[in-house]
């Protein structure tokens, strides 16, 4: 999964915000269709928290290959790297905040979701983790944590990514592990759920930022 978050300027008018995502909606298409191994493209706005970008574009890509030879190109000679066509001027003054190649470790629910609300959060284990204990965080974190929100939290689907290729990302560093929660409906949060306590490496673990998106686009 490729993911590019970008930022608009706070005051861009209203206008030049409807021409930016009319842009950005073709471009989704256009990169897919110039990519090799890019197979969809989604698009989502920020709709609560803090520290991520407010505009998030999401690509699937067809494996490992596929991301090599993007992040090859992405990171060659800029002659090399494919040209699109310009945008509106929003587009031209935008801030590129994340750009981020995931591979998914694990995942449980729905096979698919036509996700409306998306939930991100981005963490590391507990500083200083021990391999032995980075290992029993992964094995909670997929076998009891990722369901558990799940079934607590009304979503349909949960994903655990883990970092695979960091292009863009603010200081200090993209966290290394993901959690990806789907539902076709934003769901009704409920009144703090108890949830299982786990390792560690868990308890003390790092999240760098928990970020819920709406989906916008294709």
């Amino acid at each position: 999964m490729y993911a590019v978050g970008v930022d608009t300027g706070p005051d861009e008018p209203p206008g030049e915000l409807a021409a930016f995502n009319d842009f950005y909606d073709a471009h989704l298409d256009d990169v897919v269709a110039r990519t090799p191994g890019f197979v969809c493209a989604e698009r989502y706005e920020l709709a609560d928290g803090t520290g991520g970008p407010r505009w998030l574009a999401v690509y699937g890509v067809d494996g490992e290959e596929p991301a090599r030879r993007f992040v090859e190109r992405a990171t060659g000679p800029v002659e090399d790297r494919v040209k699109y066509p310009p945008g509106p001027p929003a587009w031209t003054r935008m801030t590129t905040v994340w750009r981020l190649i995931w591979r998914r470790a694990a995942w449980t629910g729905a096979l698919a979701v036509p996700a409306g609300r998306v939930a991100l959060i981005g963490m590391n284990p507990a500083p200083g983790a021990t391999g032995p204990e980075i290992s029993d965080f992964d094995d909670f974190y997929t076998g009891v944590h990722l369901p558990e929100i799940i079934s607590k939290f009304a979503y349909d689907r949960g994903s655990r990514f883990a970092l695979w290729h960091e292009l863009r990302h603010p200081a200090p560093g993209c966290p290394a592990n993901l959690a990806l929660y789907e539902a076709e409906v934003a769901p009704v949060p409920p009144a703090a759920p108890a949830l299982t306590p786990g390792p560690p490496a868990w308890e003390g673990r790092e999240v760098r930022w928990r970020l819920k998106y709406d989906r916008i686009g294709k």
